[in-house]
């Protein structure tokens, strides 16, 4: 029989094992058609922004998730880039044709975008997201105790019950137990409890079509915030 201790370190074993097993990381560079490396260029993980973007040398590294099936890449000034996940650990982008990328209708840098996967096209795509809970909305931002006292009331078409749970109308009831998916900054995050009123650039509010681009994980609606940071 074996004993405790080597119980709990065989299971703590096999806990960092299949973390581990859920997780890969890649890494990579982006470049441009001159060889030039591409800097701040956003990592995307299908349509989640991971927060990640290339250094000065165009590097970039990146935890991905099991069941990640694209890596995108997005660049201000180039466009987007998009492959299917390799079982190598290294993949490296290059724009190929910077005349090309220059013609395109460019993104302006102080215009948050998405990207999404569009099925006429049968490629990703990148669009303008338009801000809906600017400052000026609400010159009493700081006599809101928490994050939800900020929502109730004033984002439209959310409901916050007495116990601070969201529900998005149209997608479920108040007396509803299903969350909407939260995605701060990019992030997809299972909590918002930590976010200061203060510190919230904008929010928007996606429900129905609009969240085909996160698929099952947007089926309750999905609350995207932008914070100052």
């Amino acid at each position: 029989m074996m004993k405790p201790r080597k119980c709990r370190f065989l299971g703590l074993s096999l806990l960092c094992f299949s973390f581990s097993f859920g997780q890969n990381e890649i890494s990579g560079t982006v470049f441009n058609s001159r060889n030039k490396p591409v800097a701040n260029a956003m990592i995307y993980l299908d349509s989640i922004n991971t927060g990640v973007t290339t250094d000065k040398k165009g590097f970039y590294k990146v935890q991905v998730l099991e069941n990640t099936k694209n890596i995108n890449v997005f660049s201000y000034k180039y466009g987007l880039l998009s492959s299917t996940l390799p079982e190598e650990k290294v993949i490296n982008f290059i724009y190929i044709d910077n005349k090309k990328s220059r013609k395109r209708k460019r993104s302006k840098k102080s215009e948050p975008v998405e990207i999404y996967f569009s099925d006429e096209e049968n490629a990703y795509m990148v669009k303008k997201v338009d801000k809906v809970v600017p400052d000026e909305l609400y010159p009493d931002i700081v006599s809101f105790r928490n994050i939800y006292d900020m929502i109730r009331g004033r984002v439209p078409g959310v409901y916050v019950t007495s116990d601070n749970r969201i529900r998005i109308r149209g997608v479920n009831s108040p007396n509803s137990t299903s969350d909407p998916m939260f995605i701060v900054d990019g992030t997809p995050v299972y909590s918002i409890s930590n976010i200061l009123p203060i510190n919230v650039k904008d929010i928007k509010v996606l429900k129905g079509s609009e969240t085909a681009i996160y698929g099952s994980r947007g089926a309750n609606g999905v609350i995207l915030i932008t914070t100052k940071s």
